[in-house]
């Protein structure tokens, strides 16, 4: 490697040491941290780019919005110009602190389809099917809310009913109805095509985060040792098996040795990029921008998937949460919540979904649908929810995300060493296709009997496009992430897996990558539910091979 990636030996004598190291904090590696050192005779040690968890925006679920795109809690990383959306850019975020992406988002607690995982079973990832990975999603859960066998009960992370929603969910809910969506009591089972109100990773109304609900209690243990503060730069090598990895802390270098196996839980592009700074992954590409090839693998970085997002929104004549957003609306909202946690300082960033067939003959649902109480402006160059643009009269939103995109990207390196997000959300055109399909479907709701007699003039789109040409046009200029990048590990069977079904790096051992990164293909929702899925697997994996 070259000298952006010191490569001189540190000193080992005093260099820290555990049977396991996991090398991020987030929805995966606090969850495995907790999960392994549950074991006493087993070391385990934690480490963590970011800081503590402590903020009170970090506890307070509408702190979500100030937490995307903040330099302190996110990595933000920056893609490259996207030539299937008008070379616009933006950044994708990545939680950086304890709990990662499950102390920054938006806390909506969706799993995926029957579908989903039994694809994965399909593509290779034996073990990975519904049936199979239930028990791990049962495992973690403490539901909240009245017994239901699709639900757990006991688990460390506590998943909650929507506690109040707006007044204006129950328009859309019968909105979705009367375009022949039935509405779902439970979305958890496997089947999730209709329309619901969403539950929420959230305890007593607080943000219930993985550093919550499992790193918190573990970390009194004397076998947990959890460094923050602390990057990764690259992993050690003994020959072909992984024996640490070279971290900064405090201005210095020092190497944490693995004396079992090195786990990554970095997340999809922070995992890609360590593996690459590495010198594991293409070897070629590797040369070309000066990191030395230790093991080539060129499925490193590529099968990047991430849910293209759309909206719709109208001015309305009810009261929604821009029309809210002045002194008194804002201090009744925060008596609402201080005093019974409810209200929009305790809801999660998305109240009411739906997962939908955007045209008829299609054998499952294509888009997911997300009605916001309220509309925002993000555009390219404000990069974060934190200075979305809102307007202040009354408006609601309706967003289609695509359920399984086609499209597919990479995360490579930039000369210093840093991730590159090379993508195009619309790079297979079938995508665009689904896409103007799914913004006829929101422009059908706003015309059912429900939604339409709230509408009281178009906000954007404004003019409604007449013709595919005008909505792919609208689409290229509007779409924008939804923060749920999968699948630049992928985890399979056949010699383009990164990762093999135990999670395994293919070629190397003792080294496994433990997150959303291993997804063959993304789930139908958000991904946050399914990433603590695999982290429940993984340490049974893991202790499984340990003999334990």
């Amino acid at each position: 490697m070259d000298d952006r990636i010191p490569t001189a030996a540190t000193s080992t004598a005093d260099a820290p040491a555990a049977d396991y190291v996991i090398v991020g904090a987030g929805s995966a590696g606090a969850l495995l941290a907790a999960r392994l050192s549950e074991d006493p005779r087993t070391s385990v040690i934690l480490i963590e780019a970011g800081g503590e968890a402590k903020s009170m925006l970090v506890q307070l679920p509408v702190g979500f919005a100030r937490l995307v795109g903040h330099p302190a809690y996110d990595w933000r990383y920056l893609q490259e110009p996207d030539p299937s959306i008008n070379n616009r850019r933006f950044l994708w975020s990545a939680g950086k602190l304890l709990g990662g992406g499950s102390s920054i988002n938006g806390q909506v607690y969706i799993r995926g389809t029957r579908q989903d995982f039994d694809r994965w079973e399909s593509a290779g990832a034996s073990g990975w099917g519904f049936d199979a990975v239930l028990p791990y999603f049962l495992k973690s859960e403490d539901w909240a809310g009245s017994p239901h066998p699709a639900h757990g009960r006991g688990g460390p992370m506590t998943v909650s009913p929507m506690r109040e929603a707006h007044p204006l969910c129950d328009s859309f809910l019968s909105a979705c109805g009367e375009a022949g969506m039935p509405r779902l009591a439970d979305y958890h089972g496997g089947n999730m095509e209709g329309a619901f109100l969403t539950d929420a990773t959230q305890r007593d109304g607080w943000r219930c985060s993985t550093e919550k609900a499992f790193l918190r209690p573990a970390r009194s243990r004397a076998n947990l040792t959890v460094m923050t503060r602390t990057e990764a730069r690259s992993i050690r090598f003994d020959g072909r098996r992984a024996n640490g990895v070279l971290v900064a802390r405090n201005g210095e270098l020092r190497t944490v040795r693995a004396n079992r196996e090195l786990l990554i839980c970095a997340g999809t592009v922070g995992s890609a990029a360590l593996l690459l700074r590495s010198g594991v992954g293409p070897g070629a590409a590797l040369q070309a921008v000066g990191v030395a090839s230790h093991h080539h693998l060129p499925g490193v970085g590529a099968n990047l998937q991430e849910h293209a997002g759309v909206g719709q929104n109208k001015f309305i004549n009810r009261p929604s949460l821009n029309s809210q957003m002045h002194p008194l609306g804002m201090l009744s909202m925060a008596g609402q919540f201080v005093f019974g946690r409810r209200g929009a300082f305790g809801a999660p960033a998305v109240q009411a979904m739906a997962l939908a067939r955007s045209r008829a003959g299609l054998q499952e649902p294509d888009v997911q649908l997300h009605f916001l109480p309220l509309a925002y402006d993000i555009e390219p160059d404000t990069q974060s929810t934190a200075s979305a643009a809102m307007p202040k009269e009354p408006t609601a939103t309706v967003l289609a995300t695509l359920c399984q995109p086609r499209s597919r990207g990479r995360v490579e390196l930039d000369v210093d060493g840093k991730p590159r997000i090379v993508h195009q959300f619309f790079a297979d055109e079938r995508d665009l296709q689904t896409m103007i399909d799914g913004q006829k479907l929101i422009a059908r709701l706003f015309r059912t009997p429900s939604l339409e007699k709230l509408v009281i003039a178009d906000r954007r789109p404004d003019p409604l496009p007449r013709s595919d040409a005008d909505w792919a046009a609208y689409i290229r200029a509007k779409a924008a992430p939804a923060y749920h990048p999968v699948g630049t590990c992928r985890m399979g069977s056949d010699e383009g897996a990164v990762t093999d079904p135990q999670l395994r790096v293919r070629g190397i051992g003792a080294l496994r990558v433990i997150d959303a990164s291993v997804m063959p293909t993304i789930t139908s929702g958000n991904t946050n539910a399914a990433t603590f899925m695999i982290a429940e697997k993984a340490a049974d994996l893991i202790r499984a091979d340990a003999g334990h």
